[in-house]
């Protein structure tokens, strides 16, 4: 039922560097903005590396420090068939499906067993991208 790995998740104290380094320099595409509604902020971006797969920065208030040790890691998404026929699956855990508040994917996350943010998501006709 899971069809592919979606993203990574992972936080950043410049969206600036982000978009330096991932757009600019490896040329790759921003597929989705996140935006904050009340101030028009941009607070993440959706980047496309090819083949259904991304990256997702979000602005962090943790300090991320430039040594490979201290990354951000937020958490990983499989995108799935059936989302709702996936989260009965974990039906102990009350699972609720909702929307992205920017994208408007259909999602869901669980912890794994070593206490991961894992998300599982699809895509349907509603979803921004």
């Amino acid at each position: 039922m899971i069809r592919n790995l979606s993203h990574i998740s992972l936080g950043t104290n410049s969206l600036e560097k982000v978009y330096k380094f991932y757009i600019e320099k490896l040329g790759l595409k921003i597929v989705h903005k996140f935006i904050n509604k009340k101030n028009g902020e941009v607070y993440g971006y959706f980047i496309s590396s090819n083949k259904n797969t991304y990256l997702e920065f979000f602005n962090s208030k943790k300090k991320i420090y430039s040594n490979r040790s201290k990354i951000h890691f937020r958490h990983i998404c499989f995108e799935v068939k059936n989302i709702y026929s996936f989260a009965k699956k974990f039906k102990y855990d009350k699972i609720k499906v909702t929307r992205g508040k920017t994208d408007k994917i259909l999602q869901f996350f669980v912890k794994d067993l070593e206490g991961n943010i894992v998300e599982f998501h699809q895509r349907d006709k509603k979803s921004k991208f």
